[in-house]
Order: structure tokens, then sequence, then C-alpha cells
């Protein structure tokens, strides 16, 4: 699909989306574009994309005030026994966008639309952008109002690539320490992106597939939670999407895989009520290993920096069938050091990566 046909599936969806999941999965869909837009160069695409995720978000707060006034979602934690009621954990959505979305929605008409142009004519002039336009308490102060004074370059989108020394860690150290051999088994990546951790991966597997929803120029495109595809493999590794369909990914990869699950993921990811509930409870499907790194994994949006920096930190989360939970393992820091190679910055700094020669 081109990026044009993209844009313009995304604007169609738009205009009939119905309910929350469906206005959720346009804003995953635009930051697509937008990364491609910008690995292309094609900045008009990339305004627009950007104001429709605004429009997108609009909507959605709209959605979430009607639901919010029909009780049909708890703000808050939602007390023990009340199953009339989902909370915003529940349905995918985080507080910020939530405060967000719904100040957007509550915006006049002009006001809104003022707003979008202010911020067209800022990427018009390559000047960076302001996100997440409110105050703390949740206000929007027109089309210049900030938060907390944060800004962020105009190409701002979820998408970071993992370091391929990160993925090597996984299989030299991680692996090594559980005693597991990938060497004649196969692997799928069903969230490649530009290809980082696949490409990493066929450095050791003995089969690599890769796929995503959107063409980034690697791998196969088609959508891993279509519950009519069928991809086993043995292993399953990747970094997942950071919203609300990483818990997904990991129900379709445990269902799918023939011998275990990785996913590179924030350490944040292992706090929150509700996701003991659904995955750490040990009545539920807790992970075989948590891998924490002992330095900072640095992760940069849009692209691999070998010289970028992170106050983000990231843990490796294995699941291997028919084995019980075991004790943490802290990976030793010498992942930078040790596991980058001399022609990483050749290979993992195009759009997308280098494949290997065979």
């Amino acid at each position: 699909m081109s990026l044009l046909a993209a844009y313009d599936r995304a604007r169609a969806a738009l205009v009939q989306a119905r309910e929350v999941k469906d206005v959720l999965e346009i804003r995953l869909q635009l930051d697509h574009v937008k990364l491609h837009a910008r690995s292309v160069q094609n900045r008009e695409v990339l305004i627009e994309a950007t104001v429709l995720q605004m429009e997108a978000e609009r909507t959605l707060g709209g959605m979430l005030r009607q639901l919010l006034e029909a009780g049909q979602i708890a703000e808050g934690r939602r007390p023990k026994g009340d199953t009339s009621r989902v909370t915003l954990e529940e349905i995918g959505i985080a507080r910020k966008l939530s405060a967000r979305s719904q100040a957007a929605a509550a915006m006049p008409a002009a006001e809104f639309a003022a707003m979008c142009q202010a911020t067209r004519e800022k990427l018009i002039a390559g000047r960076a952008i302001l996100v997440d336009p409110i105050d703390n308490s949740g206000i929007i102060h027109g089309a210049r109002a900030i938060m907390s004074g944060r800004v962020e370059p105009d190409d701002s989108l979820d998408f970071f690539p993992t370091p391929p020394c990160a993925t090597r860690a996984l299989i030299e150290l991680v692996f090594a320490h559980l005693k597991i051999r990938v060497d004649n088994a196969s692997a799928r990546e069903p969230a490649c992106g530009e290809g980082h951790i696949a490409e990493v991966l066929t450095e050791y597997f003995a089969q690599v597939f890769a796929s995503d929803i959107f063409d980034y120029g690697y791998g196969d495109v088609g959508d891993f939670l279509d519950e009519h595809t069928s991809q086993t493999a043995d292993w399953f590794i990747t970094n997942p999407p950071f919203d609300e369909k990483a818990e997904s990914f990991l129900t379709r990869m445990l269902a799918l895989a023939r011998v275990g699950v990785a996913m590179f993921v924030r350490l944040q990811w292992l706090e929150g009520e509700g996701r003991y509930e659904r995955i750490y409870d040990p009545a539920m499907t807790p992970p075989t290993l948590v891998a924490f790194f002992s330095e900072r994994i640095a992760l940069c949006k849009g692209r691999w920096d070998p010289e970028g920096g992170t106050a983000t930190a990231y843990v490796w989360m294995v699941w291997i069938k028919g084995r019980k939970p075991q004790a943490p393992f802290w990976i030793p820091p010498v992942v930078v050091d040790e596991l980058t190679r001399t022609d990483d910055v050749e290979r993992f700094t195009q759009h997308p990566v280098m494949r290997r020669a065979a």
C-alpha cells in the first residue's frame, strides 16, 4: 500500500469510526504513516497525518465523555465487585491520552481548528511542535497551549527500534543462562518495523520470518492479530507495540509458539494491577524469566542512534512452554561494548536495515 493510500484509508476510517477501539487503531495506523513519511522525506503527508491524528484524538475524547456520562467507565480504580464498568487501562487508554482527548473534544470547533492550523504552520516552517497541548489540570489553553513546557520534534512517533546489541544480549546471555540453543530453530518477529530485531536473529536462528501491519520495506505485510492468520515458529521474539496491543500480541504469540516467546519491553511493563491479574498471577501466564539490563540501553524515536542516551529502563521477558518461573537474571554490563559489531552502524542506521550477506 502506498503512503498516500495509507493516509487516505486512515482518514476514511476516522469518518466511519463508531467505537473507541476503532479510533485507537486509526491512531496507530497514523503513527506508521508518519514514520514512513519521515523516512522517505514526504513532509506533506507527515504534516497532514499529524493533524489527522489530532482530529482522531478529538473524536476519541468525545466518545470517552459519552461513556463517562453514561457510567460505563470507572474513573480511577474500579471498586471490587463492580462489573458494570471498565477502567481506562482495560480499554487501552493512558490517563494522559484520556485527559488530552477529552480536553480537545471540549474545545469549540473554531478554537480546535485554529490549534490544528497552528500545528500545520509550525510543521511547514520546520520548527518543533508542542505535544500534549494540555496543562496539568487537563485544560487546553488555545492553539499555543503546552504541558509542562515539553516539546518534541515534528516527527515524534511511538516507534523505537531495538539496538542490535540488545537482541544479541537475549541470545548470547539470556538464552545461555536458560541453557537454550537456537541454531536449528525458527524465529518469527511479528512487529518487525524496519528489521532491527529480525535482522539480528538471522545471525543465530536457522530460519527467521518477519512481518508488520505496515510496509516498512522489511518483511511481509499483514496484521498479526488477525485471527485468520496462522504464523507458527519455534520462537516469537519482538519489541511489541507500546499501546494496548502488547498484551494481545503476547496472548497470540503464546498460542502460536512451539517453544517460547521473548519480548523487549519497558521496565514499567512489570507494573499494574490489571496486568498482574491477566498475566503475572501464578494462575495465569507469568514469564519464565525477567532479564534486567545492568546498563541503560538507549532507544531513539524512529531510528537507531549508536550515540543515543535514555532515562528509560528496558527488560527482556521470556516465556518457555512447560517451564516454571525462576529467579530474575541481571544481564552483565557488557552489552553495548562487547555485543555491538563493527558493521552495525552501516547495517542498522539504514531505512530499512541492510540485510546481511548470505
